[in-house]
């Protein structure tokens, strides 16, 4: 894994696959390029290029659970802003691209940590594909405003109370297919293990140079962070139980058909509706392992400009933060 820096934005290369050092950090910072490319479009509400920088099979998901669109939908959604003079403001405070172990070169995922002028700080998980002409666009999106550990249980309990009272509507998963069946089986097991707190398993389910983001907006791990966490919970037969309500799986159209997509609703006896979005990679031997997860916990729309507001005030507050 090597590290290039530009400017604020640190982009990580992972598992390129053998590709000349050149080649890969030719293509973070074409990745990277494409991201600013689109923030900028956001920002000056222009509809054209923004939507330039979309792939045409891309799926957005926002940060309400109700928002999950497919490239017309959102383009629907983002046009009533922009042709208004109303865009949005989005700048990359930490990103990291990891390349994809593709002979293509094709396909790369991002973690993008984001200050939003309304919501604060946000994250951004994405997977990037290259066009035929050589341009990287968003493949699929995910949108969240991350809570912090010392806020959670209080507004988690608030979102469930809301959640109650207005149920979401509900929501079919994708059907499997032949293709997805051993993905949802990993994910399943990933799950199953964590609520069994069976160590063993659930890391065996990644790749050795995967990440792990949690729900603060903090813990991005690499592996062996994410172990040294978990493991004393494991240890003493505390694991934690999300379990799937709703899931998508997409693999990406390459040669190797080897890194797909998945994005999942999760229920929680503790924290309620959680999010799960990520990245399976499927190895020479043949089994599907996740080199990207992410959990968060989705804030409904009515919710999201109190609780950003009371998690900016904190993050303010924080002595970390004179």
């Amino acid at each position: 894994m090597s590290m290039v820096v530009a400017g604020l934005v640190g982009l990580v290369l992972a598992g390129a696959g053998g590709q000349p050092q050149a080649q890969t950090e030719a293509t973070a910072t074409g990745v990277s390029a494409s991201l600013d490319a689109l923030n900028v479009a956001a920002t000056t509400a222009d509809v054209q290029t923004y939507l330039g920088r979309l792939d045409p099979e891309l799926v957005w998901i926002g940060n309400d659970i109700t928002e999950r669109w497919t490239y017309p939908e959102f383009a629907a959604f983002v046009r009533p802003y922009f042709e208004r003079g109303a865009g949005w403001t989005y700048t990359s405070r930490a990103r990291r691209v990891f390349l994809a172990p593709d002979p293509c070169a094709c396909l790369a995922w991002v973690d993008d940590v984001l200050d939003s002028r309304t919501y604060g700080t946000a994250v951004s998980t994405a997977v990037m594909r290259r066009g035929e002409d050589g341009e990287w666009r968003v493949w699929r999106n995910a949108l969240t405003y991350p809570i912090p550990n010392d806020l959670a249980d209080g507004m988690t309990d608030e979102i469930k109370a809301w959640e109650a009272a207005q149920p979401p509507a509900e929501r079919t998963s994708d059907a499997v297919t032949p293709e997805t069946a051993p993905i949802a089986e990993a994910l399943d097991s990933f799950h199953q293990a964590a609520a069994r707190a069976d160590g063993a398993i659930y890391f065996d389910l990644f790749t050795p140079d995967a990440v792990y983001r949690g729900t603060d907006v903090t813990e991005l791990w690499t592996l062996d962070e994410f172990r040294a966490f978990a493991e004393p919970y494991f240890a003493s037969g505390r694991g934690w139980t999300y379990v799937p309500r709703e899931r998508h799986i997409a693999i990406a159209r390459t040669d190797c058909a080897c890194v797909a997509w998945f994005d999942e609703i999760l229920d929680s006896q503790s924290y309620g509706t959680s999010r799960g979005t990520g990245v399976l990679v499927r190895g020479a031997d043949g089994r599907w392992r996740i080199a990207y997860y992410a959990l968060t916990f989705p804030i409904p729309n009515a919710l999201a400009r109190d609780m950003t507001s009371r998690i900016r005030a904190a993050a303010e507050a924080s002595p970390a933060n004179p």
